[in-house]
């Protein structure tokens, strides 16, 4: 078993000492909805032709999206995707949607993955088990378990972008997830008590995620 800890777990702190791109927009556009019109850009194209690469990447035709306005910190998210996804381990660690938390200040956050126009994830894993899902109709960024080796490169990659890394690390199994937005019908959306987050759907396609968005 793997027993490399990644260096987003070594430090579960916010990583607000990393410079990050355009965060004072972001930061203005997560107080409300997320400005859905400014940062979800419908693809005039199928394909984004962007990648390190050079290959042609489908844009995801969905994402969760949330409005951190709305969030109670209530974490019904996180134990509905645990549940869901984990064969009913309950734990927040394996939840796909992540709750980011301030009690002392009441500020919540969920963080779900943007399920990013050239995803960072996509080209670092080394034995292809994290690939584009184009069998439910969304091009879901996911990890197929079953290559999965654990090597927490994906994990690694997302946090050179992202404060708190979407993908997961499962000790038990020893290997990487992250969301698959529950195959089009995301769980943490449906049981989400105040409405916090939502499912933007586009069959043109998203632009959203790296590298329009980073550190949030």
């Amino acid at each position: 078993m793997n027993t490399r800890i990644p260096k987003s777990v070594q430090n579960t702190a916010h990583h607000k000492s990393r410079p990050v791109t355009r965060r004072e927009f972001l930061k203005e556009s997560t107080t409300g909805v997320l400005s859905f019109a400014t940062i979800v850009a419908v693809g005039d194209l199928a394909w984004a032709a962007n990648s390190p690469a050079g290959t042609e990447i489908a844009l995801a035709k969905g994402a969760v999206l949330a409005d951190k306005s709305l969030c109670s910190g209530c974490r019904t998210c996180e134990m509905v995707c645990s549940n869901v996804n984990s064969e009913g381990r309950n734990a927040s660690a394996l939840a796909l949607v992540i709750l980011d938390k301030d009690y002392m200040a009441g500020d919540y956050q969920p963080r779900a993955c943007f399920q990013c126009l050239d995803p960072p994830c996509l080209p670092v894993c080394p034995v292809d088990a994290l690939r584009i899902d184009k069998k439910f109709g969304y091009n879901t960024r996911f990890i197929d378990p079953t290559l999965c080796i654990g090597c927490l490169q994906c994990l690694d990659a997302c946090d050179t972008y992202f404060a708190v890394p979407r993908p997961r690390y499962d000790p038990e199994k020893d290997v990487c997830i992250k969301c698959h937005l529950c195959r089009g019908d995301p769980n943490c959306v449906k049981y989400c008590p105040t409405g916090a987050l939502r499912f933007e759907k586009s069959e043109k396609g998203l632009r959203i995620g790296y590298p329009i968005m980073q550190g949030v």
